[in-house]
């Protein structure tokens, strides 16, 4: 094999590998109304004042995605959003602490997925791997 399929095969194995966790997180965090999409937006707006844009931003979805999350985010009371007093077309989005709570209890189901999955590699594979992603991310900044 040459050096650009080896590549391929080894994207294609990243890509089956993140959406099996992706799966299994999901189907462990639809108990508690969430969704790894859900987490990410919630840990993302415990930094402060977000708005539905940097959400936007960050997240890479549409504004009809995005505000479709915070619709059922909202809705579960999750989150609470506010209009800017300085700019009457802003909302801000805030955690609440049952988001917290939910926030919380989210991390735990990940982490406890991610350490099952990643076990089997050790401490230097995982640093190896860590490299990696960080150089290959860095590329794309």
């Amino acid at each position: 094999m040459n050096k650009s399929t080896d590549i391929s095969v080894m994207v294609e194995s990243l890509s089956r590998i993140y959406h099996r966790l992706r799966k299994e997180v999901n189907g462990q965090l639809v108990n508690e109304g969430l969704s790894m999409s859900k987490m990410k937006i919630l840990r993302l707006i415990t930094t402060g004042k977000t708005s539905a844009t940097d959400i936007k931003n960050y997240m890479g979805f549409s504004s009809r995605t995005v505000v479709t999350l915070l619709d059922a985010l909202e809705k579960e009371e999750m989150v609470q959003r506010q209009q800017s007093p300085t700019d009457r077309r802003v909302k801000y989005v805030y955690i609440t602490e049952k988001g917290r709570e939910k926030l919380r209890i989210a991390e735990q189901i990940h982490k406890v997925i991610l350490d099952r999955m990643f076990a089997p590699l050790s401490e230097m594979q995982l640093e190896k791997f860590g490299e990696v992603c960080n150089v290959l991310e860095a590329q794309q900044k």
